[in-house]
Order: C-alpha cells, then sequence, then structure tokens
C-alpha cells in the first residue's frame, strides 16, 4: 500500500471516529426555550446547544380580520429529528416526525 492510501485510510478512519455529524430523534421538553431529550443517550439538551429551523417556528397571520395559524410550532411531547453536528456539541431540529 503506498502512502498516499494509507494517509487516506487514516483520514477517513479518524473522521469516522469523531462522529462529526449524524441524525436521531428527540422529544421536546419545552419550546420556550427550547429544550429537548435525545432518545438515544436520554441526554436533556437546551438552547443554544438546541436549535430549531425556521420552518418548525410558530407562524400565523391575519387574514380579512381573522388569525391564520400556517404552523402550529413545537410543543411538549413532539418527536422530532435531530441533526447531530460537531460530535453532539450542537443538536439541530430538522423537522416534526
Amino acid at each position: 500500500m503506498e502512502l498516499i492510501d494509507q494517509l487516506k485510510e487514516i483520514i477517513v478512519d479518524t473522521a469516522k471516529a469523531m462522529d462529526l455529524l449524524d441524525t436521531g430523534y428527540a422529544t421536546v421538553i419545552s419550546n420556550s426555550p427550547l429544550a429537548l431529550k435525545i432518545q438515544t443517550t436520554q441526554l436533556e439538551v437546551t438552547e443554544p446547544v438546541a436549535v430549531m429551523t425556521d420552518n418548525l417556528r410558530y407562524r400565523d397571520v391575519i387574514i380579512q380580520g381573522e388569525k391564520v395559524v400556517i404552523n402550529p410550532g413545537l410543543k411538549p411531547g413532539d418527536k422530532v429529528l435531530v441533526l447531530k453536528a460537531n460530535s453532539g456539541q450542537n443538536y439541530i431540529v430538522i423537522s416534526k416526525v
């Protein structure tokens, strides 16, 4: 095996061992501030470690004088899909499940 192939193998193994990016599931404990319970580890994480994307935030509009809820947002008990980043230093909520 040539040196370059050995280096490539070491880099790939190191990246896998660091576990930099992964998906998983969590349960919403509270939405303000955002708090999650990660399913696999039972670890509880809160803001700023846990963040949600804009498509999960509460949204409403006024149409002809009536309030219409476009997105109800997250509520305690909701199951969500999370993206684990930076070896678990951050959890990004991608979507409700």
